[in-house]
């Protein structure tokens, strides 16, 4: 690329930006010709910020938050795109210690404890609007016969503050990446009793995501960039780097925790959890967290997926066409070309198969079907009339403490 082109990154301080912290920390930024330097952030809204007003180039970032800027909802002001995954899973949903001896294990345990109490509703706290925590915790929710929005008070907080969240008694229950839930069961604040991969196996997470428009007058950079995060995702996945990884996120600069308590983290095996039935029903190679490259490829049908819940939850109009807003939510144009330069294989779609539960799979066509099956006259259901921008309103920002 001859001289280094300058880039700045933004994260949040979670395992899941190892990649950016690894392909920093071991020169591979500046071996594809870039003059990177990583930004912490305290939570989501500082990179939406920081992004779409030009003081980031790149950022990690959620699913769904190019998602969410191509809506223009939420205070996107400059619409994102995603440029490749970071990995898959990685969140788990942790209760207090009161409800923990109270005998929670699951969400159906919530339902009758709830039942049970005569407090105020429960506080949950999640991370963002558009983050797949908040679709899988209201999708667990529901699933124990929990209205998340009528029978709990969901609330959005930064990552780095949940724990201390809970230890003041703010939030019952919270869903969010590690290491915070690690620290906040270990500090006794409460207890992580599910992995966000028991509701959705091998879910997608977070992605790198650049501005529309930077990535149209940058392909080269872009491509360097990514194939610099992907050589570092393959450094991650080896699990005899676990404690080296664990070292380098624990410095100050990064995620600012004791190396013990990441390492812990990054080793979260089959047995995490509380409910032996959970455990019991996890496949041979089951993980809560994957950096492998293969799970990295930007897939539209991950967009298209979280738009269905959005749908299902009144958050997009039912007759939305989710296939043409995903079409401009990835740009997998210099990922292609930065994996065929390492031989990582890439699907030959941009709309990808995606894995549920139970063995059921989510394709493209089965979408489409879907679609066709609506009426195209049909009179718009009480989840169609939710107003475009509503979703930024749906549930309050916690107060931080």
């Amino acid at each position: 690329m001859g001289k280094s082109a300058t880039l700045r990154i933004g994260f949040v301080p979670l395992v899941d930006a190892a990649p950016l912290v690894v392909a920093n920390e071991l020169g591979y930024f500046r071996e594809e010709g870039l003059d990177a330097s990583l930004h912490r952030q305290i939570g989501w809204a500082n990179v939406r910020d920081k992004l779409t007003y030009g003081h980031l180039e790149a950022g990690h970032a959620l699913l769904g938050m190019p998602l969410t800027s191509q809506l223009g909802r939420d205070a996107f002001v400059e619409p994102l795109t995603a440029v490749m995954g970071l990995g898959t899973g990685g969140n788990a949903i942790t209760v207090s210690r009161a409800l923990h001896e109270g005998g929670v294990r699951s969400a159906t345990d919530l339902a009758a404890y709830r039942t049970g109490s005569r407090h105020s509703p429960l506080l949950v706290g999640h991370v963002f609007n558009s983050s797949m925590h908040h679709y899988l915790l209201r999708d667990w929710l529901s699933s124990g016969g929990i209205d998340p929005d009528k029978d709990v008070k969901l609330c959005v907080i930064p990552p780095t503050q949940m724990p201390d969240h809970m230890r003041g008694g703010y939030v019952d229950i919270f869903c969010v990446g590690e290491p915070w839930n690690t620290l906040g069961t270990l500090l006794g604040y409460g207890t992580a009793i599910v992995a966000t991969t028991d509701i959705l196996p091998n879910h997608p997470e977070k992605v790198l995501a650049v501005t529309q428009r930077f990535a149209e007058q940058n392909v080269t950079m872009v491509t360097a960039l990514v194939r610099a995060v992907l050589r570092a995702c393959k450094w991650c996945d080896e699990p005899g780097h676990r404690r080296e990884l664990a070292a380098m996120l624990a410095r100050p600069e990064y995620i600012h925790q004791s190396a013990g308590v990441i390492e812990q983290s990054l080793a979260i095996d089959r047995q995490f959890g509380t409910s032996r039935l959970q455990r019991s029903s996890r496949l041979d190679g089951w993980q809560m967290k994957s950096f492998a490259p293969e799970n990295t490829f930007p897939n539209k049908m991950h967009t298209v997926w979280m738009m269905q819940q959005m749908v299902r939850w009144g958050h997009l109009h039912v007759d939305a066409d989710l296939e043409s807003i995903a079409e401009r939510c990835s740009t997998p144009g210099a990922y292609r070309q930065a994996a065929a330069s390492l031989g990582i294989a890439c699907p030959a779609a941009d709309f990808v198969p995606m894995k549920l539960r139970h063995g059921q799979v989510f394709t493209p066509e089965g979408l489409r079907a879907e679609m066709a099956m609506r009426a195209p006259n049909s009179k718009p259901t009480k989840a169609s009339r939710v107003p475009p921008r509503l979703i930024g309103n749906m549930e309050s920002s916690f107060p931080h403490h």
